[in-house]
């Protein structure tokens, strides 16, 4: 289990946790990167930034629908994710172009058993 506690530099806090990110093709790597658990988007998003260290390349352009009902199409890109120590996923992320965190969405929250403790400001996550 590895538990974190919310980033209470947030109002209110917010469960964040460690990623490495992987460029597929290139094995260009960044470590350590504080990602909000977002279980509310169906994908995860990189910030621009983040694409571009890693120079991940566009390989495909999808639909998504925002909060406030807006569409957009957004470039996607493969990108290697490991949630702290554990298995790396190979997963299909978006650009968010002006998004300041990764938010790890449902196609990488749904590959563990995943604890939200409000009261303690505490986030658990199992491996399967």
């Amino acid at each position: 289990m590895i538990r974190y506690r919310y980033a209470d530099q947030l109002k209110p806090p917010a469960p964040f946790v460690n990623v490495s990110l992987r460029c597929p093709g290139t094995g260009t790597q960044l470590d350590a990167l504080p990602a909000l658990l977002d279980p509310a988007a169906d994908r995860t998003v990189l910030p621009a930034r983040i694409i571009e260290s890693l120079g991940l390349v566009e390989d495909g352009r999808s639909l998504f629908q925002g909060f406030a009902g807006d569409i957009a199409e957004l470039p996607t890109f493969l990108s290697e994710i490991q949630v702290h120590d554990l298995a790396p996923l190979l997963v299909r992320v978006v650009l968010g172009p002006s998004e300041p965190f990764i938010l790890l969405g449902r196609d990488v929250l749904n590959a563990y058993r995943i604890l939200l403790d409000g009261p303690q400001l505490a986030v658990e996550i199992h491996a399967p």
